[in-house]
Parts: structure tokens; C-alpha cells; sequence
């Protein structure tokens, strides 16, 4: 009688189990996600955008609008509604690739940004407005190219040349950002040596070697003497001209301070 209540309980666990796993499935099967629907969205917002703006430069006087102008606020804030109306659902959405809802949210973080910084356009358009609205144009470019590489985003025909627009210039943000990234390995590993002292009046030199692939027509650096609580104590600077890819070049100083390190950065200007 025991061994069959054991088979007998062996059996409903048995079912049991198989009916939690048939509803695990099911449940996986019922799961949608927003990955597609994005991508497709994504393309109708930016068209809704140009739209817009193909719709603004037909205006009478477009041309006469100035860029501190509140008509002008008005029209940038109406293009970042337009992508707005289709992307700002997906904030919260679900996706199966974890990279692209990544890019997602940050591609609507960048839209709300700009929105929020149109509040400068009438008072600091060339100053606030300006250098926030470059570094979120260069965002959106890089986004906007890794969605149409990766992610088959598109658009219909006669937008073609303003997608080609962002491609192109995510290439120039991603060229400006591998060189800045190897010209401040070149710096960290620039060691400068006192060469001589003049009455406690010091001279530095460091030697860098140009490893960025690129020529560069000048070279500017700043160079912060720092103390032991990397409190700046004096700036220093140089620079160099013609500073050609795999060449050498010698960075030099003069101080009477006391200093513990050095931190230094670039400006530049390629050939």
C-alpha cells in the first residue's frame, strides 16, 4: 500500500511539475518586446522632425529669423517634441537586447536635454546654448549611425542625405575622440626632469612622441604644477609647430615654485 501512495505522489509531482514548466513557457511565448517597434519608431520620429523643419524653411522670412529669437526657441522645441511623440513611451519599455534599449534611453535622454537647454537660446545662444547643443548633436550622430549599422534603422529616400549628415559626422566625433584619447595617453606617459637651475630658477623638459596616426599643424599644452594635495600652483605652457605623426618633440618650462606633479592638456590643430 506505501509503495503505491509513493508512486502515486511520485506521479502528481510529477504533473505538477510539468504543468509549472508549461506555464513558464507559455509565458515566455506571451512576452512581447519593443526592439523592432523602436527601431521603426526611432525613423518615424526623425522624419517627423525634418518634416517640420522642411516645413519652417518654406516659411516667408525663415531666412530673416534670428537664432536668439524666441521664434526661433519655439521652432528648435517643436522638433524635439516630434521625436519626442514617438520615442518618449520606450523609456520605460521592454527589450530583448539590452544594448539597444541602452541607446535607446540615452538617445530620449539626449532629446530631453535639449529640450531643457532651449531655455538659453534668447540670452547665452552662443555661449551655454551652443556648446550643449554640439555635444548633444554629436551624441544623437553617434547613436543615430550604430542604429543604421546595427539595427537597419531607416528612413524614406529623400531624408537619405540628412541621415548621411549624422553618419558623417559621427565618423569626425569618433576620429576626435581616438585622438584625444591617445594625445592624453601621450601626456600621462610624459615624465618631466629638471635640466638645469639658475639661482633657484629651475628649467623642465619631457620628451612626447607623437602615436595618434595624425600630423598635427600645431600643438598647444597647458601644463598645471601641482602640489601634494594636487592643489594647482602655477600653469605653465608651450607648443609646438608641425608636430608630425611618430615624430618627437620636447615640452619645456621654467619655475622658481616648488611643485610635487604635473597635469597637462592639449589643444590642437590638424593638418
Amino acid at each position: 500500500m506505501k509503495k503505491v501512495r509513493r508512486i502515486i505522489i511520485l506521479l502528481l509531482s510529477f504533473c505538477l511539475m510539468m504543468t509549472m514548466a508549461g506555464c513558464s513557457n507559455e509565458k515566455k511565448a506571451q512576452e512581447k518586446y519593443d526592439d523592432k517597434e523602436f527601431v521603426k519608431d526611432m525613423g518615424k520620429g526623425l522624419e517627423a522632425r525634418w518634416d517640420l523643419n522642411k516645413k519652417d524653411e518654406k516659411k516667408p522670412g525663415y531666412k530673416d529669423i534670428l537664432l536668439q529669437s524666441k521664434e526661433y526657441k519655439e521652432m528648435m522645441e517643436s522638433y524635439i517634441a516630434a521625436e519626442l511623440k514617438y520615442l518618449k513611451k520606450y523609456k520605460n519599455a521592454k527589450f530583448k537586447d539590452s544594448e539597444l534599449q541602452e541607446l535607446a534611453i540615452t538617445y530620449i535622454n539626449y532629446l530631453n536635454k535639449s529640450k531643457k537647454i532651449c531655455k538659453y537660446i534668447p540670452v547665452d545662444y552662443e555661449g551655454k546654448y551652443a556648446e550643449a547643443a554640439q555635444s548633444i548633436y554629436d551624441g544623437r550622430s553617434k547613436i543615430i549611425e550604430k542604429m543604421v549599422s546595427e539595427y537597419g534603422l531607416t528612413v524614406s529616400k529623400k531624408y537619405k542625405e540628412t541621415l548621411d549628415e549624422f553618419k558623417t559626422n559621427s565618423k569626425l566625433v569618433k576620429e576626435e575622440e581616438d585622438v584625444k584619447e591617445k594625445v592624453d595617453v601621450m601626456l600621462k606617459n610624459a615624465k618631466f626632469k629638471m635640466t638645469s637651475d639658475d639661482y633657484g630658477y629651475k628649467t623642465y623638459q619631457a620628451v612626447i612622441t607623437n602615436n595618434t596616426g595624425k600630423d598635427f599643424e600645431s600643438f598647444s599644452v597647458d601644463i598645471n604644477l601641482l602640489d601634494k594635495k594636487d592643489v594647482i600652483i602655477e600653469t605653465m605652457y608651450d607648443s609646438l609647430e608641425n608636430f608630425k605623426n611618430g615624430a618627437k618633440a620636447r615640452l619645456q618650462f621654467q619655475t622658481n615654485e616648488k611643485f610635487t606633479s604635473t597635469e597637462m592638456t592639449a589643444s590642437w590643430q590638424i593638418k
